[in-house]
């Protein structure tokens, strides 16, 4: 029957989402507890909390009745981006850094840019949860308009001028890597929910020009392009942090040096906690560990595009493999950078990494996908209930 698959879909999303978590959790505390004894851990803890709170709140909701609001969600979100834009560049005018330190929420730049909001003791930052948003947005569209998804006009103008000034705030605020997988969610989306090709051909040519145009005009992007690939030769310098991250997945060997064993996280490897926390679970758990953590991203994928193939409309299609995309992309990003296989950039591990943007993020994704699943199952349910109604008035006729 249809409706059990969906529910043995959502369990194996469930039981593997759990793993991560709980991979993650361990992990955090195994690299962290040297240099910060039990605080990260806490932090983590309650953004897990939290993160689950909200994933249990969107599961239980409809999917489609937040489709409903999700122009509203992109607006919100593409303030905030904008302001923290404003911010960055009003930073580089002249006497600009004496009245961005007396706006709210704000703070002073962190690696050069304007990402996080300052609430209390909490900072947050927007430019994760436009990640989930587009997969909203876009998918609730094109179940809408799924007779114009060939249009010019409101099959890809439309929703890209919406998405489109989203993700060029989030260039905005000199976040290119944010830039890019935002970007790419999006043209997936398009291109599962039936798109011309050409327009997307055309959108890909835009997107890598500008990419290009903006290494070349970076120095810092520059830097990063050209020293990925052989960080030794500059390892006290532009290299220090991906030189530090190989060696910690080389000396993990096949079998690791056990858990808490790491020496790379003793103030070598920065970011250790976060960005590059694979590092020191190759370090610690070996290579092995490394492809038990891959393999887990690549069940995770695997197991949200079953959901998308037994969903039974446009919209539940696209929100799964929107999900499915943007988790899968994001880990596959993570463990390129770590290992060196691309630019160093901030892209955290999905549900592993300390954050808590990153974990709201993610498991909002999986609030939705959850929701999804449980709203298709009701409707396999139902249609089956009737198919089988129909079938016995027919036998008893």
């Amino acid at each position: 029957m249809t409706w059990s698959r969906h529910r043995s879909a959502r369990a194996v999303v469930l039981g593997l989402v759990v793993l991560l978590l709980g991979s993650g959790v361990i992990m955090l505390y195994s690299t962290s507890f040297a240099v910060s004894s039990e605080d990260y851990l806490k932090r983590q803890a309650m953004w897990v909390f939290l993160g689950s709170a909200l994933a249990v709140g969107l599961a239980i909701s409809d999917y489609r009745r937040l489709g409903r609001v999700s122009r509203i969600l992109l607006i919100l979100v593409g303030l905030a981006l904008a302001y923290l834009a404003g911010a960055h560049i009003l930073y580089k005018l002249p006497f600009g850094a004496d009245i961005v330190a007396y706006l709210p929420l704000i703070g002073g730049p962190t690696k050069g840019g304007f990402r996080w909001l300052h609430i209390g003791p909490f900072s947050l930052q927007p430019s994760e949860f436009a990640k989930p948003v587009v997969v909203l947005y876009l998918a609730d569209y094109y179940q809408r308009y799924a007779r114009h998804t060939r249009e010019f006009k409101r099959g890809f103008r439309d929703p890209l001028l919406w998405c489109g000034s989203l993700i060029a705030l989030i260039f905005l605020g000199k976040n290119l890597s944010t830039t890019v997988i935002t970007g790419s969610i999006m043209v997936v989306i398009m291109f599962v929910a039936g798109v011309r090709l050409r327009y997307l051909i055309a959108l890909a040519a835009l997107g890598l020009g500008l990419f290009a145009l903006t290494v070349t005009f970076s120095k810092e992007h520059q830097r990063r392009m050209t020293t990925y690939r052989n960080p030794e030769p500059i390892q006290q310098g532009e290299g220090y942090q991906l030189w530090h991250s190989q060696l910690a997945l080389g000396s993990g060997g096949w079998a690791g040096l056990g858990i808490t064993q790491s020496r790379m996280k003793q103030y070598y490897l920065p970011e250790a906690h976060t960005d590059f926390i694979v590092a020191i679970v190759g370090e610690e758990l070996g290579f092995r560990g490394v492809l038990g953590l891959m393999l887990l991203y690549c069940l995770l994928g695997g197991s949200i595009f079953a959901m998308a193939a037994l969903a039974q409309t446009k919209g539940a299609i696209l929100m799964c493999v929107g999900i499915g995309w943007t988790l899968a992309f994001q880990a596959f990003v993570n463990i390129g950078v770590v290992s060196g296989f691309g630019p160093t950039t901030g892209v955290t591990a999905p549900f592993l990494s300390y954050g808590g943007s990153s974990m709201l993020s993610c498991m909002a994704a999986v609030g939705l996908l959850l929701s999804v699943s449980r709203v298709c199952e009701k409707e396999a349910e139902t249609l089956e209930l009737q198919d089988s109604r129909f079938a016995r008035s027919v036998a008893q006729k």
